[in-house]
């Protein structure tokens, strides 16, 4: 990859250390250094790209990146395992703004990242800024991929599947994750406590902030210990959760804790459906709109206090639930000092068996408005007669949620309230919106219709982008997580290091690689 320099025959040095002065030693080692620049300065100094097959040390190319660099991996199986036959294997990848560094499967082949089947180890650990990891197969290990202190990071196309733990974590104690993008992910049979995605720590540790996790694919966690779908944790803020497809969950498909008094997260335009707890967990400091939920074991969307945050700046809005155990909404001690800063408006909630909106300790200040509901209703107003399921709605036996012609959701709802898009990201009425997730505009519903996949958003410019800024028991009531933010490796993943290594060729968390060392060195020379 690199031109040997063979120093005696390229430059013709022959040091005789022992007998030199220490003038002659300083001129010498200033000559062979010199010429050393020279020789790869020219190399050095532009961005590369490498292709890497599976007789290459893919491992040790990766960690040898400088910004700018493209790595592109080529079909075949990579074991993460070192020569000395540890699994730990470490990445770094420093990009800049102006260079990222981008590491990918070569387009249209199945490149599979395998770790230890014992689950030892994580299959990658992942560190730095500017970056792309995307296309990879990864399988086996604790958890699938975590990250560390990370910013302007993009992870996506993965395949992430049959971990001994978490399938993708940003959740290192003491940790910054900065502008993270997770996207079209696809996250299954995971094991230990299970998420598919597990961002932030317990009680704000660490913290994931202005980041965007969107079209992934979770589903069947519901062997593990807990197995939520996407779980972001306390403190962890301006975090948007959107066009996310979660189902057959262990734990909600999406958990949602306070931000610490920072700025909302957003959950928006999700799926969830047959979970064995809540679909949507909240405590506050959230704008949750145009989500379907469906067949949740208790609640389909719930909130109640945790970590020290309680129910507030709490916007939920333009959601269809259809079936849970306990309620289609919940919320637990809504009669706080803030509660004036809820708002349910909209939704659509269909609970006929059990109750559409619970609060066990009363509804405090909160505001409820033009809210669709069948079941039992202890929402002290602003609420209205849903029809049935069968009658409002296209096919809510086959998921398809979209409103009929004789729906009692349409033009329902006020445009103060809604959202500017529905659920499939296609534009609302301006006067009076239709109720729920779904504006209707055909007969047809004229977007993706829920099924197991990514979803497809029909978004008339082609894209999912709306907006780029950026417990097992039916009470609800704390779900504090056991696992602690620690996974179930036995050395390493906390922060230790080993060694250089020629199986793995991972380098260790904070050491730079030599090539883009001297790359750096002489760029500024050039």
């Amino acid at each position: 990859m690199w031109p040997e320099i063979a120093l005696e025959s390229d430059l013709n040095f022959h040091i005789q250390g022992a007998s030199m002065n220490r003038t002659s030693r300083f001129l010498t080692s200033a000559i062979v250094f010199t010429a050393l620049a020279v020789s790869l300065v020219p190399r050095l100094a532009a961005a590369e790209t490498f292709d890497v097959y599976p007789t290459d040390d893919l491992f040790g190319v990766i960690n040898g990146t400088a910004p700018g660099d493209e790595v592109i991996v080529h079909e075949g199986t990579y074991s993460t395992q070192q020569d000395g036959g540890s699994w730990l294997c470490e990445v770094v990848l420093a990009g800049t703004e102006a260079a990222p560094i981008a590491v990918r499967a070569a387009d249209g082949e199945t490149v599979v990242l395998s770790g230890d089947p014992a689950g030892s180890q994580n299959v990658v650990n992942l560190s730095g800024t500017w970056f792309t990891w995307s296309g990879f197969e990864m399988v086996y290990g604790s958890h699938g991929l975590r990250m560390y202190p990370s910013s302007h990071a993009t992870i996506e196309n993965l395949h992430v599947h049959d971990t001994g733990d978490v399938g993708i974590s940003a959740n290192a104690p003491g940790a910054d994750y900065a502008q993270i993008t997770l996207r079209r992910n696809h996250v299954h049979h995971t094991g230990g406590t299970g998420e598919c995605f597990y961002l932030g720590c317990n009680d704000a540790a660490c913290a994931v902030h202005e980041s965007i996790v969107e079209l992934n694919w979770c589903h069947d966690t519901i062997g593990t210990e807990q197995g939520d779908g996407i779980e972001v944790k306390t403190g962890s803020y301006n975090v948007i959760v959107r066009h996310n497809v979660i189902h057959d969950v262990n734990y909600p498909g999406i958990t949602m804790y306070g931000t610490n008094g920072e700025a909302q997260n957003t959950v928006e335009g999700n799926v969830v459906w047959n979970t064995n707890d809540n679909g949507i967990q909240l405590v506050g400091d959230a704008i949750v709109r145009n989500n379907l939920v469906m067949n949740a074991g208790a609640n389909g969307i719930s909130s109640n206090p945790s970590q020290g945050n309680v129910p507030r700046e709490l916007d939920i809005t333009y959601n269809t639930v259809v079936g849970a155990g306990d309620s289609c909404l919940r919320g637990n001690q809504w009669n706080g000092a803030e509660s004036d800063s809820i708002l349910v408006a909209g939704n659509a909630l269909y609970c006929g068996a059990t109750t559409a909106i619970r609060l066990p300790d009363g509804s405090g200040a909160a505001t409820f408005a033009d809210n669709a509901v069948q079941g039992v209703d202890e929402a002290p107003g602003g609420t209205f007669p849903a029809g049935t399921p069968e009658d409002d709605l296209l096919d809510p036996g086959g998921m398809d949620l979209y409103p009929t012609a004789g729906s009692s959701l349409l033009e329902m709802g006020d445009a103060a309230d809604a959202p500017a898009e529905d659920f499939n990201c296609l534009p609302r009425e301006t006067g009076a919106p239709d109720v729920g997730a779904y504006e209707r505009s055909a007969d047809a519903n004229p977007g993706w219709v829920v099924q197991p996949g990514f979803k497809e958003c029909a978004s008339t410019d082609g894209d999912a982008d709306t907006d780029t800024d950026t417990d097992t028991d039916t009470d609800a009531d704390t779900d504090v997580d056991t696992d602690a933010d620690s996974d179930t490796d036995s050395d390493a993943d906390a922060g230790s290091t080993g060694s250089a290594d020629g199986g793995c060729g991972c380098a260790s968390i904070g050491t730079a690689p030599a090539g883009a060392l001297l790359r750096a060195l002489f760029s500024a020379t050039l």
